[in-house]
């Protein structure tokens, strides 16, 4: 072969490489997405989570107020209380983690055309609130005991963003960002014997528009039913098999959606730099393919952010959430958290919930063990209210056993006789002298507690106090 020959094979072979070279380099850089896509992902996703509360609230607002009038349960039409007059059994399962220490009187609100005047009777000094969030979930105000005191009655009137006007003397105003929201009425009961005295507390409350403010009002029955709207679903597995387009169908029907909040501007700027805004509809069979693709596959990934356990501050085996409750700010993506796992939370100052699902070393709680929670006489848990604690199997529903006690009371045990407090955490009876302490465990399997704090003291907020760990006993 002569000289020449092989230099020419040399650099033949020389340049197929740099060409492989240079399509690898090519091909490299297709298969990682570029700054632009990337940011198109990210805003995506932010906007799922971002709006995820508001959606989570439509539907159940579409559950529980498609009706003509009040069932005397959980339901009623829009500005109509709904009164649940009973306690939760272990049959009950429409609302998971339900309480058995207050009875609700629930009413989702419209004050788009006038402001909504609400009347609360005077219940003496038994503990109750009247939280009224906005459709973001956000708590805009909480009047009740701690915020308005104990021993009368108040009138508060509920005003949307755009309404200007004076108040009759003597109602209190309320203005919130949005149009629509819920308010989650909570009347103190002290067991069964208790619940005709809070029925008759709850067909006392009055909800009634400012036009007909002083007069013998009589609510319309509901005439704008809707049979396409969901129904003894539960929320969050009814959102989370939602497709994209359905999500942002739903989203863009929702009541209040296109009234963000003021601190929502630098977000929103993002979105609609990204191209998503919260009033102009997303039609995703419109948008080229690659960005048709990034919004699908934003969904799951959204909901991989949202669909985490609620989780706070760990502390002898308890999970105790202080702050994030209740009132976000521009923390979207705790308050997706809180939606679809505690939609309805209230504000840290009304009430904590510190939970668990093992001992103080962390161990499973479970039904083959014997527990005991105490409560030194310096470290019963310090609040204004009243306290309990609740039992739960995995799915959040109250347990069957032999006494139908799901909860006790803190003010309803009995004390030892240097004052510190036991509760007995168990399936089998503790006998007679413990009985009024005992909260029965399942006959088998795992379990969880709530430990309910209403109107803590201000050393359980800041974190001073926390609750004692969960001992096995012999």
């Amino acid at each position: 072969m002569s000289s020449r020959s092989r230099r020419g094979r040399v650099a033949a072979a020389l340049a197929a490489a740099l060409m492989l070279a240079v399509a690898l380099t090519a091909c490299s850089k297709s298969s990682s997405p570029s700054p632009s896509e990337t940011a198109k992902e990210d805003a995506a996703v932010n906007a799922y989570v971002y709006t995820y509360p508001l959606v989570t609230m439509e539907v159940t607002r579409r559950q529980v107020t498609n009706l003509p009038r009040p069932n005397g349960r959980t339901a009623a039409p829009m500005n109509q209380f709904a009164n649940m007059a009973f306690l939760p059994d272990a049959s009950f399962t429409a609302v998971v983690r339900p309480n058995v220490d207050t009875l609700y009187s629930s009413m989702f609100y419209d004050v788009s055309k006038e402001p909504l005047v609400i009347s609360v009777p005077d219940m003496g000094d038994r503990y109750h609130l009247f939280p009224i969030l906005d459709m973001w979930t956000n708590v805009q105000a909480s009047p009740g005991t701690r915020t308005l005191g104990a021993g009368h009655g108040y009138q508060f009137a509920i005003t949307g963003p755009s309404w200007h006007g004076t108040l009759p003397a003597g109602v209190r105003e309320y203005k919130v960002p949005t149009d629509g929201g819920w308010v989650i009425g909570r009347i103190q009961v002290n067991g069964p014997d208790d619940i005709p005295a809070v029925a008759a507390i709850q067909r006392q409350l009055t909800a009634a528009p400012l036009s007909a403010y002083g007069t013998a009002y009589t609510p319309p029955d509901n005439t704008e039913l809707h049979p396409d709207w969901p129904t003894g679903q539960e929320v969050a597995a009814y959102i989370h098999n939602l497709t994209p387009q359905q999500y942002w169908d739903l989203y863009y029907s929702s009541l209040s959606h296109n009234q963000p909040r003021p601190e929502d501007k630098g977000l929103l700027d993002q979105l609609a730099a990204a191209g998503w805004t919260p009033d102009k509809k997303l039609d995703l069979s419109q948008l080229p393919e690659p960005d048709r693709g990034v919004w699908q596959d934003a969904w799951p990934k959204a909901l991989s952010k949202i669909e985490i356990d609620l989780a706070g501050a760990p502390v002898n085996g308890w999970n105790v959430a202080r702050t994030g409750m209740g009132a976000y700010g521009t923390d979207y993506a705790r308050r997706a958290n809180i939606a679809h796992g505690g939609l309805g939370a209230n504000l840290p100052e009304d009430a904590i919930y510190p939970n668990t699902r093992t001992d103080a070393t962390t161990a499973r709680l479970n039904s083959d063990r014997n527990y005991a929670l105490h409560f030194a006489p310096d470290q019963i848990p310090p609040v204004h209210a009243f306290w309990s604690l609740t039992m739960y199997n995995d799915k959040g529903f109250f347990i069957a056993n032999p006494i139908n006690r799901y909860a006790v009371r803190g003010e309803q045990l009995h004390k030892n006789p240097d004052g510190s407090v036991d509760v007995y955490i168990q399936r089998g009876n503790p006998g007679a002298e413990r009985e009024s302490n005992w909260l029965p465990a399942p006959v088998s399997g795992d379990f969880n507690l709530v430990l309910r704090l209403y109107w803590p003291d201000t050393n359980i907020v800041d974190g001073t106090w926390n609750p004692t760990g969960i001992t096995i006993t012999h």
